[in-house]
């Protein structure tokens, strides 16, 4: 029976001891908790800037970001302006030698750095986009005129679409016999990358065989 007290007692203590324990590290921790969350914060401005980085080389392509993509930029965003504001009510709070005088100050700071500092921890864990960040989108509205949509030439022009947003693509072949639309379709090609700014200068040459 003695055992089964103790047994219990040793579990309420530790139940109540671990909770307690993390409220004294708000308030005596303090310093470290804002250092850790000002460390966090420059790291996950760094992973920011390179996403963005992806972000507007996939726009320039004419792709479509994807919304969670957007969703986690945002959440970054927002976490950043939270916890810098946080960082300077640190460097505005009074102290002496060190030494802040004002518990409860000192106590919520250390509690506000912790909690964002685990918010950035699950925003950076986010950081993974298993379709990519983007997808190929063409506005079917936007056609030259006299080029007529058939399935079959739409597919084509899909394809080549694709191979034009490859980077190491250098130069693009389009055969076949007379009349079947080659020029239509290569100008529908050039008006596409044209409203997606895929180049900044575009020059069209009709050379015809006599």
């Amino acid at each position: 029976m003695a055992e089964i007290v103790i047994a219990v007692a040793g579990k309420v203590s530790e139940y109540l001891v671990a909770p307690i324990g993390r409220q004294l590290g708000y308030l005596f921790c303090y310093r470290s908790h804002a250092e850790k969350l000002r460390n966090q914060v420059q790291t996950l401005r760094t992973a920011r800037i390179d996403e963005q980085i992806t972000v507007d080389e996939a726009t320039r392509k004419g792709d479509e970001i994807r919304p969670a993509v957007q969703d986690w930029l945002n959440q970054v965003d927002r976490i950043t302006v939270e916890a810098e504001a946080l960082m300077r009510d640190d460097q505005n709070m009074s102290c002496l030698n060190g030494w802040c005088p004002n518990l409860i100050s000192r106590y919520q700071l250390g509690r506000e750095a912790y909690k964002k500092a685990q918010v950035i921890v699950r925003i950076q864990t986010a950081r993974n986009f298993p379709h990519g960040i983007s997808y190929s989108v063409l506005p079917r509205s936007a056609t030259f005129k006299g080029y007529e949509c058939f399935q079959s030439r739409d597919s084509t022009l899909n394809d080549i679409m694709d191979v034009l947003r490859d980077d190491k693509t250098k130069m693009i072949g389009v055969c076949g016999m007379g009349g079947l639309g080659k020029t239509m379709l290569v100008k529908q090609v050039a008006q596409q990358a044209k409203q997606h700014n895929m180049f900044t200068t575009d020059i069209f040459i009709d050379v015809s065989w006599t």
